[in-house]
């Protein structure tokens, strides 16, 4: 494949402050290494691949380099350019500092939680499958429970299992898109890029993903992550 295809970006959204996790989960290590070196794995294996963009604090941006050098130095003369960028306040204006640093061969882009560092490469290649096909989508698994809207501790509403998805990442879109999204409606606040595509009118479609990619949100989630790994090893 000759540098043309190579039309490919990642943003790896690091830039959380671990507030409900209580560190920064963004450094810590599964398995002996360090989260962020499952994702530069898994995205490596995209043969579109132009270059990853990780965003971290901006007090952090030392520390987020040389994990990166580990990684690179492990990979030798086939590692990927990785650049490394100080975020924002939001989640949104920290993926758009990504964006900015984006090369100008990049056509599309998936952006993934840092504190997923189980998503498959199977799952990646037919999500930007999609969003080649149809201009944006994101991963995600259907809900398996009985969801209640709650108020104070008081059930409110009954909603209906079979039109519930619980969205993972990475979520990405056409370049061109994801910048009208922030163009049109990137001033108000959004938890994630499907939120935001779709008030500017831009509907994602949701792929099935495997429920192995699990967010490292609450302390305990790693050793939830830990056992995932153990058993892939055994598969």
């Amino acid at each position: 494949m000759t540098d043309t295809t190579k039309d490919t970006a990642v943003i790896i959204a690091a830039g959380g402050a671990g507030l409900r996790f209580g560190a920064l989960k963004q450094f810590l290590t599964l398995g002996g290494r360090h989260i962020i070196h499952y994702s530069l794995d898994v995205f490596d294996t995209l043969s579109e691949l132009v270059a990853v963009t990780l965003v971290l604090p901006s007090e952090h941006l030392k520390i987020g380099e040389e994990v990166v050098s580990q990684w690179q130095s492990a990979k030798g003369d086939a590692a990927p350019e990785v650049l490394v960028v100080a975020g924002g306040d939001r989640r949104q204006d920290s993926v758009w500092c990504g964006i900015k640093a984006l090369p100008p061969q990049a056509r599309y882009v998936l952006v993934h939680d840092a504190a997923r560092p189980l998503v498959l490469a199977a799952d990646v290649q037919r999500v930007l499958k999609e969003i080649r096909r149809s201009g944006a989508a994101l991963l995600g698994t259907p809900c398996a429970d009985s969801i209640k809207r709650v108020k104070d501790s008081t059930i409110v509403e009954e909603l209906p299992r079979d039109e519930i998805w619980a969205v993972q990442t990475p979520q990405g879109a056409a370049l061109d898109l994801l910048r009208t999204a922030y163009a049109k409606v990137g001033n108000r606040d959004w938890t994630d890029e499907a939120s935001l595509l779709r008030a500017a009118g831009i509907d994602p479609i949701l792929v099935a993903g495997s429920r192995d990619n699990v967010k490292l949100t609450q302390p305990g989630d790693e050793a939830f992550a830990e056992a995932i790994l153990r058993a892939r090893v055994t598969r």
